[in-house]
């Protein structure tokens, strides 16, 4: 057994974070003393025998990522960071790990430089690993350059994806210089919870945004597209996001409510699903196999989604809408052209595929 530290921040949607808890739920499944510190906003997660930290908590203003706001909507400052800091010392001495990883550092999260330095510099004589994405955020190219040397501090990159579908290289081309170092895990499915009930999502359009913070956009398009279609031979469901309490609905054949924690199974029972093109929402996609339309999030530089998305669309997994082109009716054209996805046979076990590799440093 291995003690084993995880660093995850999530600033707007809530991916990161439950990625990182299903591969500390798979370490600690294998016996490893996994502990998990998290950042972001707190959130209730599915960790196993591993252990969670809460870090002091931030989040992005907005989808520009320019600013951090402390857990009470406050501009971080210097006080902040240090107190920051300090906590993520004191997680490390607690843990006394063996091997740690940082989700993302230093390709992303440049704004908490102040507390990832210090701890990988007193992780120095241990094996350290970055968690990435599928579809990593390109940096600017004036920045690229002292990232990518940055690398060297790291055993190994973990890309979460499938190298035959979406390389990580096809959003960072220059990730191919590092070689063997440049490891895919296959995807990583967030297992959901039972069914609460049997009968919804059956037969019915599923929305879904995510956490919710970015998806204002579709959820109104889809409201006014129900409003219009929905009826006895065609329900519609949409979940507005996390802690996103009932809203106005456009008739008795239209349920809005919050994320529910069975998701993967209801959307297993959807007759089709309408979302955006985060990581999370594709994977379980992936499973479900029902017809989909994606409509990526694409504000500020955002790349990520739509890369994604391209990529399910040219394998004839989805079919796509931009955000420019979101409107009612371009959502209803492209769900009337959406159609069962085929097999491709990509991996959705990467939790237990990233805790086998993650062993070959210990």
């Amino acid at each position: 057994m291995a003690k084993i530290l995880i660093h995850v921040q999530h600033l707007l949607g809530t991916g990161h974070t439950r990625r990182m808890a299903a591969i500390a739920k798979a370490l600690a499944a294998r016996g490893h003393e996994t502990t998990l510190a998290s950042g972001g906003l707190p959130l209730p997660l599915d960790l196993g025998h591993a252990r969670l930290v809460q870090l002091p908590a931030c989040r992005a203003k907005d989808a520009g990522f320019k600013t951090l706001l402390d857990a009470r909507g406050a501009p971080i400052d210097d006080a902040w960071r240090a107190a920051r800091a300090a906590a993520t010392r004191e997680v490390y001495a607690a843990a006394a790990p063996d091997l740690l990883m940082v989700e993302l550092y230093p390709l992303g999260r440049a704004m908490l430089r102040f507390e990832l330095e210090p701890l990988i510099d007193h992780a120095r004589a241990i094996p350290k690993l970055v968690s990435i994405r599928d579809v990593p955020q390109r940096p600017a190219d004036a920045k690229l350059g002292a990232r990518l040397a940055a690398l060297s501090d790291f055993a190994a990159v973990l890309a979460h994806g499938d190298a035959s579908f979406l390389p990580a290289t096809a959003a960072i081309p220059e990730l191919a210089s590092l070689g063997a170092r440049l490891i895919h895990t296959g995807y990583v499915a967030i297992a959901g919870a039972p069914p609460t009930d049997a009968q919804a999502g059956r037969d019915e359009i599923v929305v879904s945004v995510g956490g919710g913070a970015a998806g204002e956009k579709l959820l109104a398009a889809a409201l006014a597209l129900a409003a219009r279609r929905a009826g006895p031979d065609e329900r519609w469901r949409l979940l507005a996001g996390d802690g996103a309490g009932p809203r106005r609905t456009p008739g008795p054949f239209v349920t809005v409510e919050a994320n529910r924690p069975d998701f993967p199974a209801l959307l297993a029972r959807a007759r089709a699903s309408i979302s955006q093109a985060g990581y999370n929402t594709c994977v379980d996609l992936l499973r479900a196999r029902v017809p989909a339309v994606l409509v990526p999030f694409a504000e500020g530089n955002e790349r990520e989604q739509t890369i994604r998305a391209e990529a399910f669309v040219r394998r004839g997994l989805a079919c796509g809408v931009t955000e420019a082109e979101l409107s009612p009716e371009t959502l209803g054209a492209a769900l009337d052209a959406a159609r069962p996805p085929p097999d491709l046979g990509l991996s959705c076990e990467g939790a237990a595929q990233t805790a086998k590799i993650v062993e070959r440093w210990l």
